[in-house]
């Protein structure tokens, strides 16, 4: 069989020269007594591209002190979902790095990693981006190789690098909004938050996630991620504020979006809800319009998600936007900054204020 895999040596013996004399001129590696003629470089460059040649990310991240990789973590946990906002923050990430123009190539990890396993890729990488959570392990890694990092979405240890929405001040603004036009009963659905007497968990060691019985909607979500907490404490908090009764759910449990609907609506009498995310939002609409409901006629609706997933969704539904797309290019820059810096930078967590964007699902109550 003919051979299709060629390696450094075949493209040193075919253009007539060493190894190392390939290896140079490919990773532009000049100076310190080393220069070529221009026919050979020219030559090597040549052959490299005929033969298809390419060079072992592995080889390499041992044999340069930089290999312009930038590495993201917890791919496989963040993007499991259809639709959701992290597909936006990675395009934006990815779309501001490679509008430096400085040579970084961004790559993934969406393998799922047992506890306690290394999640650290075989090569050597220039800088880390985190999505929302991380392995103890993995950030002791990184501390201690003195790996740049930036944690989007999510917490980080003290003295860490983070860029965050403000969930506290989104909610803030979704109650101020439905109380604004009048709500008096206004209903959560959504994940409740870790050590909530109220919650029904299952928890999955293998990706990190727990299942949680929310509310009529079953999810999947970081078990220690902030937005569980700031969200649905703040619902609260926002409520008892303005001298109003939460409706989270009865005693039983509601085992499918109809019986949640029935409970809330029907049995409550709430006149608005603030779903935890678009997907759920989209799981009331969807069987609000089955069960003859209509949005807002009968119930305001609205959901915390980025302007993309709002896009894709008919009608258009009221929402927090969480401001993904600026998530995701801060985080780039804030990343970059610190490979560009030859001393310690001062840590630094950017907290993006959340803003209230009205569409057609909101309105005074009937």
């Amino acid at each position: 069989m003919k051979k299709n895999v060629y390696n450094l040596s075949d493209v040193a013996k075919e253009a007539g020269v060493s190894k190392s004399t390939v290896s140079r001129i490919l990773n532009n590696r000049f100076g310190h007594n080393f220069s070529v003629k221009k026919e050979v470089h020219e030559r090597v460059l040549e052959v490299a591209q005929r033969l298809n040649y390419q060079p072992s990310l592995i080889a390499k991240s041992l044999s340069m002190k930089s290999t312009r990789m930038i590495h993201v973590f917890g791919g496989n946990p963040a993007l499991a979902e259809l639709g959701n906002i992290y597909q936006t923050i990675l395009n934006n990430f990815t779309d501001e790095i490679d509008s430096l123009n400085e040579g970084f190539d961004v790559t993934m990890d969406m393998s799922r990693h047992l506890k306690g396993e290394s999640e650290m890729p075989a090569w050597r990488i220039d800088g880390a981006a985190i999505l929302a959570r991380y392995s103890q392990h993995t950030m002791d890694t990184i501390k201690q190789m003195g790996i740049p990092y930036v944690m989007i979405n999510g917490m980080c240890d003290e003295g860490g690098f983070a860029v965050v929405p403000d969930d506290i001040g989104g909610t803030r603004l979704a109650v101020e909004h439905l109380v604004g036009l009048g709500h008096r009963k206004i209903a959560y659905s959504g994940p409740i938050p870790p050590g909530s007497s109220e919650l029904e968990e299952k928890t999955n060691e293998q990706n990190g996630t727990q299942e949680y019985k929310s509310l009529g909607l079953e999810v999947n979500v970081l078990t220690t991620h902030p937005s569980l907490t700031d969200r649905y404490n703040t619902y609260l908090s926002e409520l008892e504020k303005y001298g109003l009764e939460p409706i989270i759910r009865s005693h039983y449990e509601v085992d499918s979006p109809q019986e949640y609907l029935e409970e809330t609506i029907n049995k409550h009498g709430a006149t608005a809800i603030l779903a935890y995310g678009h997907m759920g939002a989209l799981n009331i609409m969807q069987t609000a319009h089955a069960m003859g409901l209509a949005i807002p006629e009968d119930f305001s609706l609205m959901c915390f998600c980025d302007a993309y997933a709002n896009r894709v969704m008919s009608p258009r539904i009221t929402f927090i936007d969480l401001q993904t797309a600026q998530m995701g290019r801060i985080a780039a820059k804030l990343l970059v900054e610190q490979i560009h810096s030859h001393r310690q930078t001062k840590p630094e967590k950017i907290v993006l204020p959340e803003q209230l964007v009205v569409n057609e699902t909101t309105a005074p109550p009937a």
